[in-house]
C-alpha cells in the first residue's frame, strides 16, 4: 500500500509540472462557457456568438496552443484560425471520450511575427475552446560569467517522451527562429526533429554567427518511440554536430518548410 501511495504522489507530481509549463489565454470577446475536468487541470471552455468569431490578443507571443473539445458528436470538426488576410483550416481530431464530452487532440498555432490578433471562427455550436501559450522565461540576475549555454530565441517550449521519461524541446518555425549562444569555449549538439504532415519533407538550416553552415532534410520515417502532445507524426530524430567553439559562438536554426521542428542543444563534456 505504501509503494503504491508514493507512486500515485508521483504521477501527481508528474502531471502537475507538465501542466504547468503552458498558461491560459482568454479571448477578448467569449460566448457561452463550460468547465472541462481533465488531468492537465480544470479550465474554463468557449464558445463565439452566434455567427461571429472570437478574437485573441497574441502581441508578444510566438505559438498558441488550442485545446477543445464537443458536447455532441461531429463529423468531420474544424476551426478556421485568421491572422489579419491569412486563413488557414485545422482538422480536429478526437483525443478521447469522457464523460459525455468528445475531447480533441490538442493543436499548436504558429503565431506570425508581428501579429497582435488571432481569430477563431468554428461554425458548429457545440465546439468550445481554450488557447494556451507558454510563457517566457523570467531573466535571471547577470553573473560575471555569462552561462554555457544561453537560448535567445524559439516558438515555445514542448515535452517529448521516450520510454516513459521526458526531455524539454524548443520549438522553431517558418515565423520564429530557434537561436542559442555557446559561452566559455564550451561545445554543443543539438536533437532536432520535426512534425510530418502532407508528405513534404521538412527542412532547416543551421547559421553560425550568422553565416550558413549546412542544411538539413527530413525523411517521411516516422518515429515510433517518441511521443509529443498534439503532434500525430514526430520524424526520425537528427543529431547535429556543432563546430568546435573557441569562445562564444551564436547559433541560429531556421526552418525552410512549413513544418514544426523541435531542437535540444546538449553540452559536451570538456575534456
Amino acid at each position: 500500500m505504501l509503494k503504491r501511495f508514493f507512486f500515485t504522489i508521483a504521477i501527481v507530481l508528474g502531471i502537475t509540472i507538465i501542466s504547468a509549463n503552458v498558461k491560459p489565454l482568454n479571448f477578448e470577446n467569449p460566448g457561452n462557457r463550460r468547465l472541462l475536468k481533465t488531468e492537465k487541470g480544470n479550465y474554463w471552455y468557449y464558445r463565439s456568438q452566434p455567427e461571429k468569431s472570437m478574437f485573441l490578443n497574441v502581441e508578444g507571443i510566438s505559438t498558441i496552443y488550442l485545446r477543445s473539445f464537443s458536447v455532441a458528436r461531429v463529423q468531420k470538426p474544424k476551426v478556421i484560425i485568421i491572422f489579419g488576410k491569412d486563413k488557414k483550416t485545422y482538422e480536429l481530431t478526437l483525443k478521447e471520450q469522457k464523460n459525455g464530452f468528445y475531447i480533441y487532440n490538442e493543436i499548436t498555432i504558429p503565431v506570425p511575427e508581428g501579429a497582435k490578433k488571432m481569430e477563431l471562427l468554428c461554425y458548429e455550436r457545440s465546439i468550445y475552446f481554450r488557447p494556451f501559450y507558454t510563457p517566457a522565461p523570467k531573466p535571471k540576475p547577470k553573473s560575471s560569467k555569462p552561462p554555457n549555454l544561453m537560448i535567445k530565441a524559439h516558438g515555445g517550449i514542448i515535452n517529448i517522451s521516450h520510454n516513459g521519461t521526458e526531455s524539454q524541446y524548443y520549438t522553431f518555425n517558418s515565423s520564429q527562429s530557434f537561436k542559442f549562444t555557446l559561452n566559455n569555449g564550451r561545445n554543443a549538439i543539438v536533437y532536432v526533429r520535426a512534425r510530418l504532415h502532407n508528405n513534404s519533407l521538412p527542412v532547416f538550416e543551421l547559421y553560425r554567427n550568422g553565416e550558413l553552415v549546412d542544411s538539413y532534410e527530413f525523411s517521411l520515417q516516422r518515429s515510433t518511440k517518441y511521443k509529443a502532445p498534439g503532434v500525430n507524426y514526430l520524424s526520425i530524430g537528427k543529431k547535429v554536430d556543432l563546430p568546435p567553439n573557441n569562445g562564444t559562438t551564436e547559433y541560429e536554426l531556421r526552418a525552410k518548410t512549413e513544418h514544426m521542428f523541435f531542437a535540444k542543444p546538449v553540452l559536451l563534456k570538456q575534456n
